[in-house]
């Protein structure tokens, strides 16, 4: 009987309740790079993807030195991820892509280019209008 309500709660840890992390304008595909390509990463620059995340969304990623100790590997802000991280809570994106909602918080600033939250929710906002961003990471009009 353990071994099924183990099973059971590592189902449950992987997948959330239905409605609890729901796209509002989803879904988001992972670009299609392999690894030892270099993709721009809206935060930090160009990046080498050095392996895939490990999230429910696969995502291409490179080390983040943020610690002593092994790098973690971080998802590169390209493509659908831009879009994601514009559109969605920070609750779903941190779950998807499997990041802190630390991380959500400073690529919405190196996103919007503003450290106040008043300024992020409107340099977002501005960012959606703007048809040349839009149409540069895949929005649909």
């Amino acid at each position: 009987m353990t071994k099924q309500r183990s099973t059971k709660a590592a189902i449950a840890a992987r997948f959330p309740p239905p409605g609890k992390y729901r796209w509002r304008a989803g879904p988001y595909e992972a670009p299609a790079v392999t690894l030892g390509a270099t993709l721009h990463d809206e935060w930090r620059g160009d990046r080498v993807v050095e392996g895939f995340t490990k999230a429910p969304i696969r995502w291409p990623a490179s080390e983040y030195r943020c610690c002593r100790g092994p790098s973690p590997l971080l998802p590169i802000l390209c493509g659908d991820l831009v879009r994601a991280v514009c559109e969605e809570d920070e609750l779903t994106v941190s779950h998807y892509w499997g990041v802190t909602r630390y991380i959500v918080e400073r690529w919405k600033e190196a996103i919007s280019g503003s450290t106040d939250p008043n300024g992020v929710f409107v340099g977002l906002a501005f960012k959606r209008d703007d048809p040349e961003f839009r149409k540069r990471f895949g929005y649909q009009f």
